[in-house]
């Protein structure tokens, strides 16, 4: 299986954020000749990321462009990457190269490799900030049945950890894992002003060496039409060791069958452009 498999890794891991299954199967983008896909973000005015594919079904080029929820945003809206693809003679996906504009936190990441066995399946993915020879994080995937680790290290310790399962081998139906962060603590500053005037000031920082674990725990109840569509999921949400969420996402396709909208707390909407 070839997952679609597109970059998160500018949001924080213990922020609220929708969670669905916003994408197909790669199958379905070559078998219709998909040559662009745009998703828009809240409405069908905010253009959140083009998706580029060659005539064989590759993805060569992703653009992320910057948030927008109005009028007066649209109008900053900016380019924020540009990832290119990289496949080996096979036609094996073996990088990604993002070309960030800028960024957002410490685990921007430049680069992402694949890894695979010895039947061409996916084995790893590992995640590569800047110029850095070692990975920040990776992703693993095991088989029969079907799931995904992911990981991410600050120095030798693990600081992020989530598993994914899935149904029909492709969309998630459950994640679960923990993230530990550091303690926001507050300490006395003192210093003088330039009329030599003894200043006090509260400032407040990040502990590294005080780390809080925080439970990871997300359901999908996935529903599915006779084509093995998914049309509606029921989500039960937790990143928080004292808060739950729950949610309801609806899709709608075209009549040809790919994905039109995903509806639900946050709205996307996708649009197509194909090859002759």
């Amino acid at each position: 299986m070839k997952e679609l498999v597109l970059l998160f890794f500018c949001v924080s891991f213990i922020s609220y954020g929708q969670i669905e299954n916003r994408w197909q199967p790669d199958s379905v983008y070559t078998n219709h000749k998909v040559k662009k896909i745009y998703v828009y973000l809240n409405s069908p005015k905010d253009l959140s990321e083009i998706v580029e594919f060659d005539k064989n079904g590759n993805r060569t080029r992703i653009e992320k462009y910057s948030a927008s929820y109005n009028r007066s945003t649209r109008k900053r809206k900016s380019l924020d990457h540009i990832i290119h693809f990289e496949y080996d003679k096979s036609g094996l996906l073996i990088r990604e190269l993002d070309s960030t504009i800028y960024y957002e936190n410490e685990y921007s990441v430049d680069k992402k490799t694949y890894e695979y066995d010895s039947i061409s399946r996916l084995k790893a993915i590992k995640y590569f900030q800047r110029d850095f020879k070692e990975p920040i994080s990776q992703k693993l995937f095991y088989y029969e049945p079907f799931r995904t680790i992911y990981k991410r290290r600050r120095d030798s310790m693990i600081t992020y950890q989530e598993t994914k399962v899935y149904d029909k081998g492709f969309y998630v139906k459950r994640r679960f894992g923990y993230s530990l962060q550091p303690k926001l603590k507050k300490s006395e500053m003192n210093y003088y002003d330039k009329d030599s005037v003894l200043v006090k000031e509260q400032v407040s920082y990040s502990d590294y060496n005080d780390l809080k674990r925080t439970e990871i725990s997300s359901y999908l109840s996935n529903t599915f039409d006779e084509k093995e569509k998914l049309t509606n999921s029921v989500v039960e949400y937790g990143e928080e060791n004292d808060r739950k969420l729950l949610y309801e996402l609806n899709y709608e396709y075209y009549k040809n069958g790919l994905l039109k909208n995903v509806q639900g707390y946050v709205p996307r909407h996708f649009k197509y452009e194909f090859w002759e």
